[in-house]
């Protein structure tokens, strides 16, 4: 299988990170929806990452899908998310908190750094960064409570509200000044102690 995006996407990382708990081999091939849309669009048409290239040249888009697939072919015990009830949802909760984090930092990061100073919407950058920061709150507050944000092991909450801290912290830092969330922080560091974790910490160049 080939992965399709940098580390640096928190939705690539994430991928990453659940194919390298279930020990799926995969190649990635680090496109940068900045650098190489007319390569993504060849595999994306609306470029964006992650894809994943399947064996046979099925190729699946969004890494909610991805996950999905990644799932049913690797966790047949169904540890990372649990296949029914209540349990399911409350997993499942948490990681659209954790994947909310994320998209509204990407939002933030683009506000911010794509458009031109002088046309960056002040109002919306505080409007998304409320939301990040709700979101964080939350998952501090699941994080609190025990040493995984839901049951007794790691499961896709777990992997999110990491993922979703890391990037906060690279693309809005200042959100995390003075480590208002020591809980998820402290989840954040147990959890990048792991090589799933580890080894898709995104490195430039």
């Amino acid at each position: 299988m080939k992965l399709i995006g940098r580390n640096l996407s928190p939705f690539v990382r994430r991928t990453a990170i659940v194919l390298k708990l279930l020990k799926l081999p995969y190649e990635q091939v680090g496109l940068s929806t900045a650098d190489d849309t007319a390569e993504i669009a060849k595999i994306n048409p609306v470029v964006r990452v992650p894809s994943l290239v399947l064996n046979d040249g099925e190729i699946l888009v969004d890494s909610n899908a991805i996950i999905d697939h990644l799932l049913e072919l690797g966790d047949p015990e169904h540890s990372l998310l649990p296949s029914r009830g209540p349990e399911r949802r409350a997993v499942l909760r948490l990681a659209a908190i954790g994947h909310g984090v994320m998209e509204k930092c990407v939002s933030s990061s683009y506000e911010r750094n794509r458009r031109p100073k002088e046309k960056v919407f002040d109002g919306w950058v505080n409007q998304v960064e409320s939301q990040v920061v709700g979101g964080l709150a939350a998952l501090n507050e699941a994080a609190a409570k025990d040493d995984f944000l839901y049951g007794d092991h790691l499961t896709l909450a777990d992997i999110n509200a990491v993922v979703a801290h890391d990037f906060t912290a690279t693309a809005a830092p200042y959100l995390l000044k003075d480590n208002p969330y020591p809980a998820l922080a402290a989840l954040a560091q147990r959890c990048n102690e792991r090589p799933a974790f580890a080894e898709t910490v995104f490195k430039p160049g």
